[in-house]
């Protein structure tokens, strides 16, 4: 099986397994579909853990708002709309959102646990780690933890009772997310509109990908994708991060040897045993090498 390393960015990549004669068009859809569902379970973890934290989000009108009660006496409509639509309160206990973005009411600290412990794995199944790893990603392993964090919420919501439609965990579960890439700078890619990249080369989708690497099936390639009309990705340094380091420390290091140096005097070997002008002399008559020490023999 071909080792397919997808790099969106520095932070988003992933291992994909492939075959040589996958056609361009398929492989170009399953890697996009990859990189949207570690997206997406990316974010219900972040939200999982605001959820299981800070308790519901707050109606878009209440957000940021902090002594209510002042709002309600001046008669604020805003804060009164906004208080129509905050869910019924949920959970055991309460805390401070510094924010004021999320009602605070939160669950026992066993179900908070479980929903952070939950939102960690999660993290482990998509992190770049991975990579170094050798753990390829699988549509089956991120679909598994999506379906997680739904039977997750609804243990703790029942049939979402407590949360509002905005909750970004409902949003996400439901698929009612709605982002533009070209607004909110994500990773996120329209499959009609993604075009994979190898070595510098742009892959033809009416083509298989051993047109282009060979029939070799224990190869590994890095490969990009980026938009159509969005340009060549920048191409990969010809030095790896890790020996850039090194290489750096090496050169640091001999710049200071190099300093110290050049800083010492120019008679610095007039102290050296070679020198020693009467070193003959004294080996001569046994006198060499003698050390003294105070009260001591020589």
């Amino acid at each position: 099986m071909v080792l397919i390393h997808l790099k969106k960015s520095d932070k988003n990549q992933f291992l994909y397994e492939s075959t040589v004669k996958a056609p361009i068009d398929e492989l170009t859809k399953e890697l996009v579909k990859l990189n949207n569902l570690r997206l997406k379970v990316d974010r219900l973890a972040v939200s999982m853990e605001e959820l299981a934290t800070k308790g519901p989000l707050k109606p878009d009108e209440l957000r940021g708002l902090e002594d209510l009660d002042e709002y309600i006496k001046s008669e604020d409509l805003t804060v009164i709309n906004g208080l129509k639509k905050l869910p019924p309160k949920t959970g055991t206990r309460e805390v401070v959102d510094e924010a004021h973005h999320r009602t605070g009411w939160i669950q026992d600290e066993g179900l908070v646990e479980e929903m952070l412990e939950g939102a960690t794995k999660a993290k482990a199944v998509i992190h770049i780690e991975n990579v170094g790893k050798k753990i390829c990603i699988t549509e089956e392993a991120l679909n598994e933890q999506i379906d997680w964090f739904r039977g997750m919420v609804m243990k703790v919501y029942p049939a979402f009772h407590g949360l509002g439609e905005w909750e970004p965990v409902l949003v996400l579960l439901e698929n009612q997310e709605d982002f533009d890439h070209t607004l909110h700078n994500t990773d996120d890619l329209v499959e009609e509109k993604a075009q994979l990249w190898w070595a510098g080369k742009e892959l033809t989708r009416n083509k298989l990908l051993q047109d282009y690497i060979g029939k070799n099936e224990k190869s590994k390639v890095i490969v990009k994708i980026q938009h159509k009309g969005s340009g060549a990705p920048v191409r990969e340094p010809l030095v790896d991060e890790e020996s850039h380091k090194k290489m750096l420390s090496y050169f640091h290091k001999k710049q200071e040897q190099q300093q110290k140096l050049e800083e010492d005097e120019e008679d610095q070997y007039l102290n050296s045993v070679w020198a020693d002008p009467k070193q003959l002399k004294g080996q001569l008559h046994g006198t060499s090498n003698i050390s003294f020490r105070p009260g001591g023999k020589f």
